[in-house]
């Protein structure tokens, strides 16, 4: 089974369906049968001819559980979706089903904002400032140590949905609240925002043990 990404929103894009096409016909290539579940009539993904099965189907744990289960799938790849199938991966997990490709804990590593912190803090890469939110009160008086502005950061949340720059005791709690509502199970962590710095972003890809890296960099 291969997830795709659903709507088209902000931060989700052409490329989730891009990459759910290229690993749906890479495994028919390989000779597996396929299924592909998603809800986007735009896409190519939901071809009828791409895969062997298509479900056109809401991107969530009680239907993803059902068409596994009806498929006898012998594995689910969640990472070619984008936000809305990472949504599910722990669950997934737990319910025991085949997570295809990266793991569901190291996913959480990734996605949980206090769990990607608390790691670099372990291997020893500098990082602003921060804090787990656990009540306004804990949160305006690490924001008056730190100075203003500060950075609300809630996790697994679709490309920085309430991730909001703060410059005010006047607007932190109003984007707390949006960022609770927007993801009530899972942490927000308060970093401090470091103005007028230089962004370098890293993507690496491992081929056969050999890291291949790119570099890209821009102001924020």
């Amino acid at each position: 089974m291969v997830l795709g990404s659903g709507v088209y929103r902000i931060g989700s894009s052409v490329e989730f369906d891009w990459c759910s096409v290229r690993a749906i016909r890479t495994l028919r290539e390989s000779g597996f049968k396929t299924v592909m579940v998603n809800y986007n009539p735009e896409t190519v993904s939901t071809d009828y001819d791409e895969a062997d099965r298509l479900y056109f189907e809401n991107i969530n744990l009680e239907t993803i559980m059902d068409i596994y289960e009806l498929e006898t799938s012998s594995g689910v790849l969640i990472a070619m979706g984008g936000q809305t199938p990472n949504n599910i991966a722990l669950p997934l997990h737990r319910l025991n089903v085949k997570v295809l490709g990266t793991s569901p804990e190291m996913i959480d590593t990734a996605e949980n904002r206090y769990k990607f912190s608390r790691m670099l803090d372990r291997i020893g890469v500098d990082q602003p400032t921060w804090k787990e939110l656990t009540s306004f009160a804990e949160a305006k008086e690490f924001c008056d140590k730190v100075s203003y502005p500060v950075l609300v950061r809630p996790s697994y949340v679709l490309s920085g949905a309430a991730m909001n720059t703060v410059y005010s005791e006047a607007d932190l709690e109003a984007y707390l609240q949006q960022a609770a509502e927007v993801s009530r199970e899972h942490p927000v962590v308060i970093t401090k925002y470091i103005e007028n710095a230089k962004e370098i972003e890293m993507d690496a890809v491992a081929l056969k043990g050999i890291d291949l890296t790119f570099f890209d960099s821009d102001l924020c």
